[in-house]
């Protein structure tokens, strides 16, 4: 087994090909999709990222409403340009081309694939740069071992999208090491900027990460260089690398700008304080197959690779400088992670929600990287040997037994430990036989990928005992897409979905609907949604639709896919408004409390009743009254208690229960107990909030009776009950049809309604919610920002306008596209003056 003579391109290629091979074959074992029935589409995979590669392969073939600055799919009509950046990223993406309109689980298995095989073909490239010298085969290790580690597999196998931070370290590491053998030449300043624009286009958050990773590793080449180089030269170097890096950044400021704003007027999180992990939980992630996704740093890089890098300090093969910087940066890296403050810079202070350690995939870099330092320049004596089996053994014993640590974790590194000592062995005394070094070397490389791929395994059947996998596409899938298609009137009416699958079945199977759950959900939006009565999860990230008439006459839902008793159908619903709606020049205001207000003032019309109630709770539950709601409290936690909320209402109206922050039940007289939340709710009002529900009709007599059950501690809002008239909301739909304009033609970003004469002024409201990057004019004038009518877009227009148009464009999309232009005017000077240069001097000399 020769590797010492492959090129670097073969190299880089055998790496990506073993790296995809352990991936696939791991998910060959475990029986996961697409070699089994086992799904692999766990949280945001399944959730987020497979709905929205489906809508952006619409949106590539011209089959989507909307485009990609607007998703007129979701929460009935979002900005997109956001989500495109946050969850799809500008270049593998385009895979999904690929793949027919149901293959997006196999397209995104394909992408994760293809990520981490160029992560690993990256990393072997640039190592082979950095010491051409080196054994081809380490090189090779090294990249399986990155693109298989930890965080690859634990973190980023499912949030494919971070997979691009990890093909990114390497590949700006490449670029800058280029630039600073290149010292004479400016081509390579001029080339990389248009790689890290398509770097940071694939997923700022992530390649931002893999930025402050490269940065450091630039520091330290410059710092580490013998005393031949002089600090000029480092520090040009320096320069010259920031000024790429920087150009390439102002390239995608088109892209990145307006997300920039677009997080900006995204829905909050809850503050989250940062909380250090134990030392010893912490390092245990060091150790191949440990798997604590969420809570813990995925560090591992193998055993092997670990046991190289610990012996980086002890090897005096590397000079003593190298060796001092390189253990001083790596040490700081790692201790930045466990710093509030610097934990802080890592994750853009935006500390996340779930996964705190995101950023380990940078520290996993450094350590291979480390690796390869002290491997290619041999391990001199016995001491880079032994050292690194203590520690490593020390600490195998020490966390063995730890909450990360799985059983191949016990398993494999003893073994691939011994592996590499046994082949250390053979290498040294056999030296003159270089086909045992072959020998050694091959079963090292087996070894290496062995583990890997074992560790890909443990580590995804650890996650699937806690973390939900949504299942495949299905004949659930293919049912509802077909009945979503066959119905379409868009947009005359919105087809709803329904939420079968996922809370993005608008973008995963079609239709128009108000399901929606991304982290970049404009804030005005989602608050207007739970204002309106729709549930929410995930901090009013995802809503949930209540089917609720009022809301489906407000948003021109004409039909809906529902469950009738286990059989899908499309249920029509002809008594909508249209989605563009003239009201008086003074809309009528409900002065009922949310949400049958907030209903009433989107449809413009009295439809609600809102009675006073009365509560007579059981003997064992305890009733708080409050201005704003009522705490109920069971004597006996656990065990059922009934509270008996009583009104009057007009005979025959449809009754409503709006507590969206009540957890515990509601009796229906037909469907009998319904769930409003759960028991293990989180943060009922907070993080989770109830659906307006349907609970019943009122008597002839008008009386008014809902029965609540708990079990546990739960809140009651001061007016829960609500009673739907269906004659009035019948009367408010016909005369807004009546009024309606005269024509409505909807663009992928755009409305334009031409409005019938009239003698008085008005009101245009449309069904869409308004979100920062809406501007609307009358009959051509200037634009402005359009006001609101109970969340919903409206606008003012004097008597006789004939046109309102409105139109979304992103905030910061102009300055983002004159940041790229500058940006392009720079590269294309330095270019110019490159090519000058080389004219008058000759081709640029190469220094190492």
């Amino acid at each position: 087994m020769r590797l010492h003579g492959l090129p670097n391109l073969a190299t880089a290629a055998l790496a990506a090909v073993l790296a995809a091979a352990g991936f696939v074959v791991s998910g060959t074992v475990r029986g996961t999709f697409p070699f089994g029935d086992v799904s692999r589409n766990t949280n945001d995979l399944g959730q987020q990222l497979i709905p929205m590669h489906g809508h952006l392969r619409d949106v590539f073939m011209g089959d989507a409403a909307g485009d990609l600055t607007f998703n007129w799919a979701s929460g009935f009509g979002v900005p997109f340009l956001g989500d495109y950046l946050s969850y799809l990223g500008t270049t593998l993406s385009w895979l999904v081309l690929l793949f027919p309109r149901d293959g997006m689980d196999l397209a995104l298995f394909v992408i994760a694939t293809t990520a981490l095989a160029l992560a690993a073909a990256a990393m072997t490239a640039y190592l082979r740069l950095l010491r051409p010298a080196g054994p081809a085969w380490l090189a090779v290790v090294a990249g399986v071992s990155y693109a298989l580690g930890g965080w690859a597999l634990d973190d980023g196998a499912y949030m494919t999208i971070w997979l691009y931070g990890l093909v990114a370290f390497p590949v700006l590491c490449l670029l800058c090491e280029w630039i600073l053998r290149r010292r004479r030449s400016w081509l390579p300043v001029c080339v990389a900027p248009f790689v890290v624009a398509l770097l940071w286009t694939s997923h700022f958050y992530t390649v931002y990460m893999a930025t402050i990773g490269a940065a450091i590793v630039v520091l330290v080449r410059v710092i580490s260089y013998d005393a031949t180089v002089s600090w000029r030269v480092r520090v040009v170097g320096v320069l010259r690398c920031a000024i790429a890096v920087i150009a390439g950044i102002g390239l995608a400021a088109p892209l990145l700008v307006p997300t920039f704003w677009a997080v900006r007027y995204s829905r909050p999180s809850p503050d989250v304080r940062f909380h250090a992990m134990d030392w010893l939980d912490f390092l245990s992630r060091l150790l191949a197959g440990s798997e604590g996704v969420g809570s813990s740093p995925g560090l591992a890089v193998g055993t092997v690779l670990l046991l190289l890098a610990v012996s980086l300090p002890f090897n005096r093969a590397v000079p003593v400088r190298e060796r001092l910087v390189w253990t001083v940066a790596i040490g700081l890296t790692v201790l930045s992670m466990q710093v509030a403050l610097t934990h802080a810079v890592w994750h853009g202070f935006d500390t996340p929600n779930g996964s705190p350690f995101r950023q380990a995939f940078v520290v996993a870099g450094l350590l291979v990287i480390a690796g390869w330092i002290s491997g290619s320049a041999g391990l001199r004596g016995v001491v880079p040997v032994v050292a690194p089996l203590a520690l490593v053994g020390g600490l195998y014993l020490a966390v063995r037994s730890g909450p990360f640590v799985t059983p191949t974790t016990r398993v494999v590194v003893p073994v691939v430990a011994g592996v590499a000592l046994v082949a250390w062995l053979a290498w040294r005394f056999t030296q003159r036989r270089p086909w045992v070094a072959a020998v050694a070397a091959g079963v090292v490389c087996a070894a290496v990928v062995v583990e890997a791929t074992a560790g890909a395994v443990a580590i995804d059947r650890a996650r699937a005992e806690f973390l939900y996998a949504y299942p495949g596409w299905g004949d659930v899938n293919d049912e509802v897409r077909a009945l979503v298609q066959g119905g379409g009137r868009w947009p005359e009416a919105r087809v709803s979905p329904g939420a079968h699958v996922t809370q993005n079945d608008p973008m995963l199977l079609g239709g128009q609907g108000s399901q929606y759950y991304s982290s970049t959900i404009p804030d005005e939006l989602s608050v207007a949604l739970a204002g309106l009565g729709f549930g929410y999860s995930a901090y009013v990230r995802a809503n949930v639709d209540p089917a609720n008439p009022v809301m489906d006459a407000v948003f021109a839902v004409g039909a809906r896919v529902v469950d009738d008793g286990g059989a899908l159908r499309l249920a029509e619903n002809p008594d909508v408004a249209p989605l563009v709606t003239v009201r008086p020049a003074d809309p009528w205001t409900s002065p009922d409390p949310a949400p049958f207000g907030h209903q009433e003032t989107a449809l413009g019309a009295d439809v609600y009743t809102v009675p006073r109630v009365s509560l007579t709770p059981d003997p064992g539950l305890t009733v708080t009254g409050r201005r704003r709601d009522s705490l109920l409290e069971p004597a006996t936690p656990g065990e059922p208690a009934q509270l008996r909320v009583t009104a009057s209402c007009p005979a025959g109206s449809d009754v409503y229960l709006a507590a969206p922050a009540f957890v515990g039940e509601v009796l229906d007289e037909t469907a009998g107990w319904l769930t409003v939340l759960r028991q293990t709710t989180r943060s009922p009002g907070v993080y989770t909030g109830a659906p307006i529900l349907r609970v019943g009709t009122a008597a002839a007599d008008g009386a008014v009776e809902v029965v609540l059950r708990v079990y546990g501690p739960a809140r009651l809002p001061a007016s829960p009950v609500g009673c739907l008239d269906r004659g009035a909301l019948t009367e408010a739909v016909a005369a807004l049809r009546a009024g309606a304009p005269s024509s409505v033609d909807v663009s992928g970003h755009g409305v334009v309604a031409a409005l019938a004469p009239s003698g008085s002024a008005s009101t245009v409201v449309l069904g869409v919610l308004r979100s920062p990057g809406w501007r609307c004019s009358v009959d051509g004038g200037d634009d402005a920002t359009p006001r609101t009518v109970a969340g919903l877009i409206a606008v003012p227009v004097e008597a006789g306008a004939s046109e309102v148009s409105c139109a979304y464009r992103p905030r910061g999309l102009r300055m983002g596209l004159a940041v790229g232009a500058a940006a392009l005017a720079v590269v294309a000077v330095m270019g110019v003056v490159a090519a000058l240069r080389r004219r008058v001097s000759g081709p640029a000399g190469r220094t190492s």
